[in-house]
């Protein structure tokens, strides 16, 4: 690009910038965007501009007002790179939940910055894959490149969100301008005025978030999360005689239904919904499996493909999911809250807890120590190296790969609430969802919105006191389901479980076959050079004895099938 060039706009596209074309420019100028501006009235009465200015007029002026700083007064969800003279650098940055997806190669004189990985690589980035990068993600299903601002191929990084990029030809450097353990406290305390705060701030982003024309979709399963977005959504669209439609990865109900299928129903027949039931077929599951991870958007792709055709077959353009919540407004503190009161003095909030019903206490404490130690990362990935090559953990790729790499270091999960909050903000799993469904939803036409995502939700919720996600009459997420009282039937706001069984049970089902019709392709003829970095023979064995017995779950290790190339005519890329 080149001063003068109007905008790349995003998420399928790239800018690629030489910074000595620009050497001398004055002025903001911007390269790339991809923007959902939310919180417009406050954004607007800030810079002075009606709150119906188009997005880019918005970012100009806050560019303008605020310079680099200027991400840190956005709403919504955006990614963007501008050059800013008086600076004489590109700014990019992502909004704080990592909702739109950037990634970027820097080249030295040369910054080439887009949402997606190929559309980078189009532009003549080398596309050499990242050995270390593969190394962890081969050896577990819980490391993620982007938990470390990295992509699976060496030459292109990933910007975190609430996270900002300036690159000049001094050099290029990444910084966080946003973290939600930073949040000012509040000095709210009562489970009903949590509640009743979160309820207000909920309400004011699902009303924007549905002020779109035309028909509104929203994801409805059995849980929580998605119910509360539905419901407030549904709310919203009522004062204007409006209704969103539904859609839901489970099958039909059947004549016997099941417990998911009497949930769903409680929040449709609630608000009147029409429930779209749109559960993923082994095709949809095949062609998930035959994405390539380390550049293609794989992540729950099977799963939303029904979703994505039933939403274009229905005229509805924009879909609100509940995805996210778990990391924020229905956080439940994984087992984080008692050490933290006690460390606070206020023991007597633990002894009333335990005093109230000790054995769920003491189950419940035993339960999250061991999710907490599957779900952290500890050991490290040293650690994981070490057990792999004695034998002792379950990995795939081959001794010699895990030898010779330099594994990336990952961030321990931390024992504090807040703490925790920030940790799960930067695991990078959000914005690889977001980031999937962003670009496999636009040959359909579909865009996403993620009310528990907003800033402003998120912000409440990291000023929280740490009682706020204390467990009550046998519930934790407290904070979400009072927020709910008035619009979530108590059905699901009050249901304790997060499990789905007879969704997994269908998927199961349908995944079974796909993964069977794997087994011949994994050979090197169709692997190509990554079968030096896995033991082909190894996966393929297992994967025939377990389809042979199909268990509850797949064994540990063959998440590696994602990162493999395994569509036909795919000419898989040179190892570095």
């Amino acid at each position: 690009m080149r001063p003068g060039d109007a905008p790349v706009v995003g998420p399928a596209a790239d800018a690629d910038v030489r910074l000595g074309d620009w050497r001398g420019v004055a002025g903001v100028h911007v390269l790339y965007a991809d923007l959902d501006l939310a919180d417009r009235a406050r954004l607007g009465h800030a810079l002075g501009l009606p709150a119906t200015e188009p997005d880019a007029a918005l970012l100009v002026a806050a560019l303008r007002q605020w310079g680099a700083d200027a991400p840190a007064h956005l709403g919504g969800a955006f990614a963007f790179a501008a050059w800013l003279g008086d600076r004489q650098a590109v700014v990019a940055a992502r909004d704080p939940a990592g909702i739109c997806p950037l990634v970027y190669a820097d080249r030295g004189d040369r910054l080439v910055v887009g949402g997606d990985v190929r559309e980078v690589l189009a532009a003549g980035v080398p596309d050499a894959l990242d050995e270390d990068v593969m190394a962890a993600v081969f050896l577990t299903s819980q490391f993620r490149p982007s938990s470390v601002g990295r992509t699976c191929v060496r030459a292109i990084d990933l910007l975190p969100g609430g996270h900002r990029l300036t690159a000049s030809e001094r050099g290029t450097q990444v910084s966080a301008y946003w973290r939600i353990e930073d949040a000012p406290r509040l000095g709210l305390r009562r489970v009903e005025e949590i509640g009743e705060a979160l309820a207000a701030v909920l309400r004011e982003v699902t009303a924007e978030a549905v002020a779109d024309p035309g028909t509104v979709g929203v994801h409805l399963s059995a849980g929580l999360d998605s119910s509360t977005v539905a419901a407030f959504a549904a709310h919203a669209l009522a004062e204007a005689g409006r209704a969103p439609a539904a859609f839901s990865w489970q099958p039909a109900p059947g004549a016997d239904g099941s417990p998911e299928h009497d949930r769903i129903a409680a929040v449709a027949e609630c608000w009147g919904l029409d429930v779209s039931w749109c559960p993923a077929a082994e095709a949809d599951f095949a062609a998930g499996l035959a994405l390539d991870a380390t550049r293609e958007p794989h992540v729950m792709w099977a799963p939303e493909a029904p979703v994505r055709r039933e939403a274009r077959r229905r005229g509805v353009r924009l879909l609100l999911s509940g995805w996210g919540g778990d990391e924020a407004a229905s956080f439940s503190g994984r087992g984080t809250i008692p050490g933290a009161l006690l460390r606070q003095g206020q023991w007597r909030a633990v002894v009333a807890m335990i005093a109230r019903d000790p054995v769920r206490a003491l189950r419940r404490l035993r339960a999250q120590r061991t999710k907490r130690a599957r779900l952290g990362l500890a050991p490290t990935l040293d650690d994981l190296r070490d057990a792999a090559l004695r034998g002792e953990h379950a990995t795939f790729a081959r001794p010699d790969l895990l030898r010779r790499a330099t594994l990336p270091e990952v961030e321990p999960m931390p024992a504090d609430p807040h703490a925790l909050l920030g940790w799960l903000m930067r695991r990078g799993h959000l914005g690889d969802r977001t980031g999937a469904w962003a670009l496999a939803g636009l040959p359909f036409g579909v865009r996403y919105r993620y009310p528990l995502l907003d800033r402003r939700v998120l912000d409440l919720v990291g000023g929280l006191p740490a009682e706020a996600w204390l467990t009550r009459d046998g519930l934790r997420r407290w904070p979400l389901r009072a927020a709910g009282a008035d619009l979530v039937p108590d059905a699901v706001r009050l249901h304790a479980s997060k499990a789905e069984p007879h969704w997994l049970a269908d998927s199961r089902r349908e995944r079974t076959p796909a993964l069977a019709a794997l087994v011949p392709r994994l050979v090197p003829e169709v692997v190509g050079d990554r079968a030096e970095w896995v033991e082909l023979d190894a996966l393929r064995t297992a994967l025939r004895d377990w389809l042979n017995a199909p268990g509850p779950i797949e064994p540990r290790g063959f998440h590696a099938l994602a990162y493999l190339p395994l569509e036909d005519g795919f000419s898989p890329a040179p190892m570095s």
